[in-house]
C-alpha cells in the first residue's frame, strides 16, 4: 500500500509538530509526502494535470494540518478546489475506494471538543465536510488522527505518539489490535536485516512474544464464543 500526506502549514518548517512527524515517515518506503503551500509558492497556476495524475498512484491519501478555525488552513481549501474537480471526482472515479485519513494537530485541549465542552462541537462534526468529500468520491473515510497538543507532550508520549501516527500511515485499516500488531510485526521484520546478530536475535523475541499474545487472544476469543454458545 502506498500512502501520499498532503500537508497544508503556511510555517511549516518552522513548526515543531510538523517537523517531528516529518522525521517519523521517512523510515516508511511506501510513504510520499507534499507540502502544498510549497506548491503555490513556486507558482500561482498548479500543474493540475500533474497532480490528479499523481494521486491515482497511492492508495490512501492524508490531509495533515494544523486546527484553523474550525478547519484547515486556505492552501488545503485551494489544493482541493483546484485539483478535485467535479470531471476528476465525480465522471472519472479517480478517488473510488482509496482511503482518505485526515492528521490534524490542536492547539487546544482535545478533551475541550465536546458537546458541553469548552468549544461545544467534537473534532468529528468539525471535519465533516472531509468526510462528505469522501463519501461523494467513494472513497473510505478513516477515523480522523489528532495530535493533541504536541508541545506539551513528555518524552513518551511522544514516542506513542511516533508509533501511532506510522500506523496511521501504513497499517491496514480499521486499526484493531490484530492489525495493529501485523503492522508492528511487518516493522520489527523490515528493520531487522542490518542490525547485528545481537540485535537480531531480541527482535525475534519481541516478534515472538507478540505472536504469543496474539494466539492467546485467539485463544480466549474461542472461549469466549464457546460460553456465549453454551448459553444460548
Amino acid at each position: 500500500m502506498k500512502t501520499l500526506i498532503l500537508i497544508s502549514h503556511p510555517h511549516f518548517e518552522d513548526s515543531g509538530t510538523q517537523q517531528f512527524l516529518k522525521t517519523s515517515f521517512y523510515s516508511l518506503d511506501d510513504v510520499k509526502y507534499q507540502v502544498i503551500d510549497d506548491l503555490y509558492a513556486a507558482t500561482n497556476a498548479i500543474d493540475i494535470d500533474k497532480e490528479q495524475n499523481a494521486l491515482r498512484d497511492f492508495d490512501r491519501i492524508i490531509f495533515q494540518f494544523p486546527m484553523y478555525w474550525y478547519s484547515s488552513p486556505a492552501s488545503l481549501k485551494q489544493f482541493m478546489d483546484d485539483v478535485f474537480t467535479r470531471n476528476y471526482i465525480v465522471a472519472k472515479h479517480a478517488l473510488k475506494d482509496k482511503e482518505l485519513g485526515i492528521v490534524v494537530s490542536l492547539g487546544d485541549a482535545e478533551t475541550d471538543f465536546q458537546a458541553g465542552g469548552p468549544e461545544q462541537f467534537t473534532i468529528s462534526e468539525l471535519l465533516r465536510p472531509f468526510q462528505a468529500f469522501a463519501n461523494k468520491s467513494g472513497m473510505t473515510y478513516l477515523k480522523p488522527f489528532v495530535v493533541n497538543q504536541f508541545g506539551y507532550l513528555t518524552p513518551s508520549e511522544k514516542e506513542k505518539l511516533l508509533v501511532d501516527y506510522l500506523a496511521y500511515l501504513s497499517a491496514t485499516m480499521p486499526l484493531s489490535l490484530a492489525n495493529r500488531e501485523q503492522w508492528l510485526v511487518q516493522r520489527l521484520q523490515a528493520t531487522k536485516a542490518d542490525k547485528p546478530d545481537d540485535q537480531q536475535r531480541m527482535i525475534d523475541l519481541v516478534i515472538n512474544a507478540i505472536d504469543d499474545q496474539q494466539n492467546n487472544v485467539e485463544s480466549l476469543k474461542e472461549d469466549v464464543k464457546m460460553i456465549r454458545d453454551q448459553e444460548k
